[in-house]
């Protein structure tokens, strides 16, 4: 097939790029041949599976939590239909704001509606693996509105106008000379430096300042609990937690799969993800969120 563009259905709205089979082979050689990626990607994962081979020393409890974690899961999709229902009366029974979507267009079109209701001018987001699925950024800066990823290596990939290279690590193709690079050319008053700690510093910054301007937030979902209507949400930088918290609004967008009965079924689902992602016992922060701001409270959101 030429390389051209097409439209997936009259309800997707959303644009989808065919390559021919000749460019993505050109596409491949050149990845695969490429020594610094090789070596990137191979440094990364085997960094990984080291760190995770190390929180699991007994292979007898690693079954036994993946079979439980297992069987939470089988239950919850057993019981999808009556467990969504009971998670959207009790988030609207804690003041929060429900919306359905079934494509992407349409939650495209739920959140843009949102931001127009608030005269939104930036929403600054967390990582959100379903944003990235929908084309949120597009969508939102084709109609105004800007969206700008607040997770390191998301802000770096954004930055450069590319696609997440891994789920964990999104901008692990980069090296710190090309990010220096790119902050220096993106970033105003930034002069070149490849110290990774100045990097960062540089990154933060820069975010600190969008979160308090942002007008709302947006945030992935790790796991929803449908008896108390609570929305989880697992992070290690702290961005996930500034973004559920400084703006007014705060917009969390999930798949349905995501929905469990209990508050109990999310420690072994906790426990087995964080150990099986980034090898560490537990993450920084695990944030659990029943609603918005109520009076007297100093922080959070308006609305949720």
């Amino acid at each position: 097939m030429s390389a051209q563009t097409h439209t997936a259905g009259k309800d997707a709205g959303q644009p989808i790029a065919f390559v021919s089979a000749q460019a993505l082979r050109e596409r491949m050689h050149t990845a695969v041949n490429d020594a610094h990626l090789r070596s990137s990607f191979r440094g990364a994962m085997d960094f990984l599976m080291a760190k995770r081979a190390a929180q699991f020393p007994d292979a007898d409890e690693l079954d036994s939590l993946r079979n439980l974690s297992e069987g939470i899961r089988q239950y919850s999709l057993s019981r999808l239909p009556d467990l969504l229902e009971q998670l959207e009366t009790n988030l609207t029974r804690n003041g929060v704001q429900v919306h359905w979507a079934e494509t992407p267009a349409e939650a495209n079109a739920i959140m843009l509606g949102i931001a127009q209701r608030h005269s939104a001018k930036l929403i600054v987001k967390g990582k959100s693996m379903v944003s990235e699925e929908i084309e949120f950024n597009h969508a939102m800066e084709a109609a105004g509105v800007g969206a700008l990823e607040s997770d390191m290596g998301e802000y770096i990939v954004q930055l450069a106008g590319e696609k997440p290279s891994h789920i964990i690590m999104p901008a692990i193709h980069q090296t710190k000379q090309q990010i220096a690079k790119l902050f220096a050319e993106h970033i105003p008053g930034v002069d070149y430096t490849d110290n990774v700690d100045a990097l960062i510093q540089i990154g933060r910054r820069v975010l600190r300042e969008k979160f308090e301007i942002a007008d709302i937030g947006l945030s992935g979902v790790n796991f929803a609990v449908a008896e108390t209507g609570t929305l989880c949400l697992v992070e290690n930088e702290g961005n996930g937690r500034m973004c559920t918290t400084v703006p007014k609004v705060h917009m969390a967008i999930t798949g349905i799969e995501k929905v469990v009965e209990k508050l109990e079924h999310v420690a072994p689902l906790f426990s087995i993800l964080t150990r099986s992602a980034t090898g560490q016992a537990v993450t920084t922060y695990l944030n659990m969120i029943s609603g918005p701001r109520k009076p007297g409270e100093k922080d959070g959101p308006e609305e949720v």
